[in-house]
């Protein structure tokens, strides 16, 4: 991948990134309870994170730096309640934030997978597959919320078959 691309692509994951913030952002504002505030603040923290690490080799690039390993340690919490699995069905506004955050994270990690394949750069091809990975993780997580969340919703509006 040329630089020019690679520099639209990094502007473009850095947009994705600040899409995933405003969602949560929304969503933890209808949160009321602290298991899910806590985990929309974890969620704005890791993509703040993403975008950070996004920035600092767009900027590089930019600079034309040598390019530097960044440090892509993930910290997702993948254990989740019943209780909190009802919190989110109960609420329309953090039922849709889980449910739009899954479509998502999904194009965030076919993206960064297709950038890691378009990359010549070593160091950026492993940033990439590391972000793919820490994607994936969001958005399995995020995908097993929203499937448990959907059982209750369903149950708690009375959502029958015809």
């Amino acid at each position: 991948m040329n630089n020019t691309k690679m520099m639209a692509s990094l502007k473009n994951a850095m947009r994705a990134e600040m899409d995933s913030i405003f969602v949560y952002k929304n969503a933890l504002a209808s949160a009321k309870d602290k298991e899910v505030i806590t985990f929309f603040e974890n969620m704005i923290k890791e993509e703040r994170t993403h975008y950070n690490m996004l920035l600092d080799y767009y900027q590089a690039m930019t600079n034309e730096d040598i390019l530097k390993a960044i440090d892509t340690t993930g910290t997702v919490n993948t254990i989740f309640t019943d209780d909190f699995n009802k919190r989110i069905a109960a609420n329309q506004v953090l039922f849709s934030a889980v449910s739009v955050a899954v479509l998502l994270e999904k194009n965030a990690f076919e993206f960064y997978g297709k950038a890691a394949t378009d990359t010549d750069d070593e160091v950026l091809k492993g940033f990439f597959v590391k972000m793919e990975s820490l994607e994936k993780e969001h958005y399995d997580m995020l995908n097993e919320i929203a499937k448990e969340a959907e059982n209750f919703y369903h149950a708690e509006n009375r959502f029958e078959p015809f």
